[in-house]
């Protein structure tokens, strides 16, 4: 604002370019001709993000300049720190103050996100970021009971950390999703023709999936959680958007793959959910994507925003995020977290390298 004479510098990424340099469909300049309308003010463009020095002279106070697309450059996302720190130090010399609003890659070890704080010795959080802190602390610690886990998605082994962490602070969790396939399996049931994950590449060679599905829900019950999965299904011969075929019971036909869970579950699923204080969504329960297979997801939004008086909802970003929005419940929802990675590694119990370099994260 000009009042405090202040010069602003933005900096951010868009999209995921190849790192070698220009390219057009990836540039910030449309954004900064955008901002420059909103704001009613000429805002700078500086093409060259390691070579604004003039650029940044020429800025008066109450005055804008935005940089580049940091992610032009491989020494942005460099696994060598000495190369992330090269970038940082010629973007530190711009500025006085570091505040950071990039939650979607505060768990990227990036120039932008951790050197250049580092360097400066200081970086605050900007009104986003303390918002995202402000409610995934509130789901995550000492949360009011009971909370319900809400998780879907193709893969158990995207989500092994989440699950194990989420045991910890839930009651309820309920699976959707092709993950859900997995744990069917695990149990014995016949899953058909549906996508099912059997095994996956760790650190220490191939791990069995369903002998880990197995062993989550005998944690579950150990430590009194209790993991819901899919007691009816919606189904089609193939993968197609035709109309579903809906299952009898937990078993999937032979001829058939599940793509979204059926009315039973969803039934079951958004009783649960209604009676707790706290929802930590993350991930859809089918290929919501499909007409005829959006059913569980909206319904759980619907839920959600349906009792958003004594339910506090938080969304997880990528395709939780996605579906809310589209769902048209997005609006009534607690909150929609900005960034699917850097929450899902919050929901993991992980330290967010961009979160945790800020001084000043009020």
């Amino acid at each position: 604002n000009a009042e405090y004479m202040g010069r602003l510098i933005l900096m951010s990424h868009l999209g995921r370019p190849k790192e070698t340099g220009y390219e057009e469909a990836f540039t910030l300049k449309p954004v900064a001709n955008t901002l420059s309308k909103l704001l009613g003010i000429p805002v700078a463009f500086a093409a060259d993000c390691m070579c604004a020095g003039y650029e940044v002279c020429m800025l008066q106070s109450g005055e804008v300049l935005v940089l580049e697309n940091l992610r032009f450059y491989p020494h942005e996302g460099h696994k060598e720190e000495s190369m992330r720190l090269e970038m940082a130090r010629r973007l530190a010399s711009y500025a006085d103050i570091y505040v950071s609003d990039a939650f979607g890659t505060a768990h990227r070890d990036a120039a932008s996100m951790t050197g250049v704080p580092k360097l400066m010795g200081m970086g605050a959080s900007g009104y986003l970021m303390k918002k995202e802190i402000d409610y995934f602390s509130k789901a995550l610690k000492n949360p009011p009971k009971p909370v319900v886990a809400i998780v879907g998605g193709a893969k158990v082994s995207d989500k092994i950390q989440l699950l194990e962490n989420m045991m910890k602070t839930v009651q309820y969790m309920v699976i959707g999703g092709a993950m859900a396939y997995t744990f069917l399996k695990a149990q014995g049931i016949r899953t058909g023709k549906s996508k099912v994950e059997t095994e996956a590449d760790g650190k220490k060679g191939k791990i069995d999936i369903i002998k880990l599905a197995a062993d989550l829900l005998i944690k579950a019950k150990t430590l009194g959680v209790q993991l819901m999965l899919p007691v009816d299904h919606r189904t089609c011969a193939d993968f197609k958007d035709l109309p579903a075929k809906v299952t009898p019971d937990s078993n999937i036909p032979d001829d058939q793959m599940a793509l979204d869970i059926g009315p039973r579950t969803e039934e079951a699923y958004c009783r649960v959910i209604a009676t707790c204080k706290v929802a930590i969504w993350n991930g859809p329960m089918g290929v919501f994507e499909f007409e005829n297979f959006k059913l569980g997801t909206w319904a759980v939004a619907k839920t959600l925003a349906e009792n958003n008086s004594t339910l506090m909802s938080i969304v997880g970003g990528g395709d939780s995020a996605s579906a809310a929005e589209k769902s048209g419940y997005g609006g009534r929802l607690s909150h929609i977290s900005t960034g699917g990675g850097a929450s899902l590694e919050l929901l993991e119990g992980k330290v967010l390298p961009g979160l945790a370099i800020l001084t000043d994260k009020v």
